[in-house]
């Protein structure tokens, strides 16, 4: 979904979220809840050099916030987890995967509203293609993968599906099975330019190594890996197909 930003003015509420005055933020939030609205210009938002309009839905998941502050920001203004920042059009989950934010606080995004874990930001990536590049915990890639497990085929413009990019970051083990457990073909897929998983991981210098390509081959060796599957661009293979029901 794609907004305007009408709004856009300074409000104490993101500074407190920056200092991680946790307390100073829910009394903001319980005495202004209309704060919880205010879209925010933010130089350097991503990676410190990709500025960005957002809401402090987006700053509370960019920096590890408790869950009982992020659930404040959320029942002042619940459509604020389907409301994109302007620069990569992320909703908060995007930014809660990439930020690495906190396994109960993806998990309760998740929960309140499990489609926006099925929608693509401005490069065709869910928010698990960023769960799986950070790091994060085995226990968020199944949240995430419990709200549709075709996000596993889910491929961005570079044809990259979330396996691929877990094994690129040198993911745990763990993350790895758990996306082949939830589907086995995406170990077949092939990338926009040939890489595989395989050769992903023969490419990476991680010290589970050899542990990964147990798993890939092994997956190969089961014959649940049909035929050749090219993943497309923001989008499923044929192999299957992602539901949006609720």
């Amino acid at each position: 979904m794609h907004f305007s930003f009408p709004h856009i003015k300074r409000s104490k509420l993101p500074l407190y979220l920056f200092e991680e005055d946790w307390a100073a933020a829910l009394a903001e939030i319980e005495c202004h809840p209309r704060e919880a609205r205010h879209w925010e210009f933010r130089a350097g938002f991503f990676d410190g050099e990709h500025e960005s309009s957002v809401l402090p839905l987006h700053v509370a998941c960019s920096l590890h916030t408790p869950l009982h502050v992020v659930r404040a920001i959320v029942e002042a203004y619940p459509e604020a987890m389907r409301m994109n920042e302007s620069a990569f059009k992320r909703l908060p989950i995007h930014v809660a995967c990439q930020f690495a934010e906190r396994p109960e606080v993806i998990k309760y995004l998740v929960e309140e509203d499990r489609s926006t874990a099925l929608e693509p930001d401005v490069l065709g990536r869910l928010p698990i293609h960023y769960a799986c590049s950070n790091g994060s915990d085995p226990t968020v890639i199944k949240t995430l993968l419990a709200a549709n497990p075709a996000s596993a085929l889910y491929a961005d413009y570079n044809g990259w599906l979330p396996i691929h990019v877990a094994i690129n970051f040198g993911a745990s083990t763990k993350v790895i099975e758990e996306l082949v457990k939830a589907c086995p073909a995406s170990v077949a897929v092939q990338t926009m330019k040939g890489s595989t998983t395989v050769s992903l991981a023969e490419k990476v210098s991680t010290k589970n190594k050899a542990d990964i390509l147990k798993v890939l081959k092994d997956a190969v060796a089961s014959g649940k890996c049909e035929g050749r599957h090219t993943s497309k661009f923001g989008k499923t293979s044929h192999v299957m197909q992602i539901s949006r029901a609720a």
